[in-house]
């Protein structure tokens, strides 16, 4: 495990483009003025109560206004535990985002998601060592059992999944929190509390009410907010940038107040970051020149408070697995590989967020490698400037028989598994496979070598706790009300 902690602004160093320093600086500045003057809305007695003792804190009705030295001393304390399987140079990819609609991966038609791909994509994306929540919900069981299942079932088929700083599996209600709090000290799995801003600069109750009902428990909660320009923030992206920050650290500055002690944080996935809207379709725009521009402007700033990027780069509008989604998540991912960012998030996801596809996945994992070996550096020593070789091959010859060539040729290499280098005779003596078909074929042979296994022990009291929650009438009932 390492820890990321917010350090001086001191080490911010100016990126050729995107934002400056004194950009920043002042967007920094009219954040605090916000959070200082127009505040936000807290609709939850409770939490209000528990605020209204601060020193710095001004309530008006259900309007919270921090001050600014309460906001400073909150984002210079932010850290960030990551886990012992990622390391500052690692290179990581986070999956899914609890969808809906799956393709199904043998009739490769769209469909409602249900427990079986739920099990699945959890094994898929085990094997591939992908990280973040749960993949899909599954449709198919009661809407109260949803997010518990969406959690067991992470921890029975894999090691990462739902279990670390990287996860945002929705916990609606206390009750279902509740159950998803015990079962993580069973499965000795890592439990935070999320929430989420509603912007413009508003909380959910039920949000509230969970994060106020853990509030003496000290587990870890992150806030995170989406303005979106022109709909929930200004149209232009600066000024939906000061709103974003204006919210999220509005937002953390309340976590650290009313949850002392329990490591608060925002979401590397989802911290300092606006979107853009199509106003001609009604739509999020991601994978857009906007969207990257948007990672751009997120990077810079992450920079100068010295937060973690996880790039939102394996997103796409696009439906299906084609050309538009590939080049949309390669461009997006190596602008951000570019300015330094390790970590990349929502493979397997199309349609904005509305689909996860199994082959999208695969392709994706394939995309970030691709990237990786563009940045690969080259080993200058004497040994490898080959050249004997070069004095000793002349016209006529190859280098083909060379021994540095037999011995090192994978050296300099990569060989892809699915953005493979046949030429047209031996692709069409393969079968003619398309992309969507070799990934395809992947995603099956992985289900098949997939061996991970949760103790049988711990799956046994899981699988008690489970069967008590399917009969409690008042976790079901706690979804009633929300709805």
């Amino acid at each position: 495990m390492y820890i990321m902690h917010r350090e001086s602004r001191d080490n911010f160093s100016v990126n050729l483009f995107g934002l400056s320093r004194e950009q920043i600086d002042i967007i920094f500045e009219k954040a605090i003025y916000l959070i200082k003057n127009v505040g936000v809305k807290v609709p939850h007695k409770g939490i209000l109560d528990l605020l209204v003792d601060y020193n710095g804190v001004k309530i008006k009705d259900d309007v919270v206004y921090f001050g600014e030295d309460l906001v400073k001393k909150s984002v210079d304390n932010l850290k960030f535990i990551y886990p012992d399987y990622i390391t500052p140079d690692n290179y990581f990819i986070l999956g899914g985002a609890h969808e809906h609609t799956v393709y199904d991966i043998h009739s490769g038609k769209l469909r409602a998601s249900n427990l079986e791909d739920l099990v699945n994509l959890t094994k898929l994306c085990d094997y591939l060592n992908v990280l973040g929540s749960a993949p899909v919900r599954p449709m198919d069981v009661p809407v109260y059992l949803q997010e518990i299942l969406m959690y067991k079932i992470s921890w029975e088929n894999s090691r990462y999944k739902s279990s670390d700083i990287f996860e945002h599996n929705p916990k609606s209600t206390y009750e279902s929190a509740k159950y998803i709090y015990e079962m993580a000290k069973v499965a000795n799995k890592r439990f935070a509390i999320n929430l989420w801003m509603i912007s413009p600069r508003n909380f959910a109750h039920s949000d509230l009410e969970v994060v106020y009902r853990f509030k003496d428990k000290k587990v870890p909660m992150c806030v995170t907010t989406m303005p979106v320009a022109g709909v929930t923030a200004p149209i232009g992206f600066i000024g939906a940038y000061i709103q974003s920050l204006f919210e999220l650290f509005a937002g953390l500055t309340l976590l650290n107040l009313v949850n002392p002690g329990g490591n608060n944080y925002c979401p590397p996935f989802d911290n300092v970051r606006a979107y853009y809207f199509d106003m001609k379709y009604g739509n999020f725009v991601y994978g857009s020149p906007e969207d990257i521009r948007g990672t751009i402007y997120q990077i810079n700033i992450n920079n100068y408070f010295n937060i973690p990027t996880i790039a939102k780069s394996l997103l796409t509008t696009s439906k299906q697995q084609d050309g538009q989604a590939c080049f949309e998540k390669g461009v997006h991912t190596i602008v951000a590989m570019l300015l330094g960012v390790k970590g990349f998030t929502n493979a397997g996801l199309l349609s904005v967020d509305e689909i996860f596809s199994a082959e999208q996945l695969v392709i994706d994992c394939e995309i970030v490698e691709y990237c990786k070996n563009i940045l690969r550096s080259e080993v200058f020593s004497e040994d490898k400037l080959y050249i004997e070789d070069i004095i000793n091959t002349g016209p006529h010859q190859t280098f083909m028989d060379k021994e540095s060539t037999i011995l090192n040729f994978k050296e300099y290499m990569w060989d892809p598994k699915l953005f493979i280098h046949e030429n047209l005779g031996q692709w069409t003596d393969g079968g003619s496979k398309t992309l969507y078909e070799r990934a395809n074929m992947v995603v099956k042979e992985i289900l098949l070598k997939h061996k991970y296994e949760l103790d049988p022990g711990i799956k046994k009291e899981l699988d008690k706790m489970y069967e008590i929650a399917v009969k409690d009438k008042k976790l079901e009932e706690s979804f009633r009300i929300i709805k």
